[in-house]
């Protein structure tokens, strides 16, 4: 007598193992998804920040005197981003330097006008808080389209006052993009400490800044490309999972 076996059904396991993959693609997907928006809010939110000139001091700056005297100083510089609203200064004050003001302007020039220039803004200062700290922050209304123009910003005493000894650091050499030291409208192979700044720049002034004109045209190709990967591989995820929890017949 023969005997006849059983037959069992057939596992379901190879279905679920099927599956795992589909699952590893989809938790990926969703990573990279968070880590773009991650990115994206960095760029977008943290830190609204943008540097533009800037020359910092080293071992070969030096003491600029003469303020007190009636000398004029004078800095300019060529400001690579959009939004400029602030230039920082190195003072410091070797005599008596409570007394007397001083006044700070800022010019945009034109070098292919002949130097033609247009005052933006003035404002007058104390020397006490000229050098009370070491780095001295001049505000200015916000100037939106800065980016690729020219600047001058310059500080004398009106009323000269010899007694008063303030002095602005400077650094040999040219540091910075097109910019110069002027004494006096007389202009020196040197220039200040400063550091000119955008501290409420637009999204668009931001990134421009930190990756340069080529450089965003791919970061934007490349936001694209990761959205519309993301976009494709969710929906294959979520037609994938909905073929899965068909009934068989």
């Amino acid at each position: 007598m023969r005997t006849v076996r059983k037959q069992e059904p057939p596992s379901v396991a190879p279905a679920r193992h099927a599956r795992a993959p589909g699952r590893w693609t989809g938790a990926a997907l969703v990573a990279a998804m968070i880590a773009t928006l991650a990115t994206e809010t960095y760029l977008i939110v943290v830190d609204r920040t943008v540097s533009g000139a800037r020359v910092p001091k080293t071992d070969q700056s030096f003491l600029v005197n003469g303020l007190g005297q009636g000398v004029r100083i004078s800095q300019t510089f060529l400001m690579r981003a959009g939004g400029l609203d602030e230039v920082r200064l190195s003072a410091v004050a070797q005599d008596e330097a409570g007394a007397g003001n001083l006044a700070v302007a800022l010019y945009e020039v034109w070098k292919d006008r002949d130097g033609a220039e247009r005052l933006l803004f003035r404002d007058r200062v104390t020397a006490g808080a000229l050098t009370r700290y070491p780095t001295f922050r001049f505000a200015v209304p916000r100037v939106d389209d800065t980016a690729d123009r020219s600047f001058r910003i310059d500080i004398w005493m009106p009323e000269p006052r010899p007694e008063v000894g303030i002095s602005l650091w400077a650094t040999d050499g040219r540091s910075s993009e097109d910019g110069s030291l002027f004494i006096n409208g007389q202009s020196a192979y040197a220039e200040l400490v400063f550091e000119t700044r955008a501290t409420r720049a637009t999204v668009w002034a931001r990134l421009r800044n930190r990756f340069g004109g080529a450089g965003l045209t791919l970061l934007l190709l490349l936001s694209v490309g990761a959205h519309a990967a993301l976009f494709v591989g969710l929906r294959a995820i979520a037609a994938g999972g909905h073929a899965f929890t068909e009934p068989r017949e």
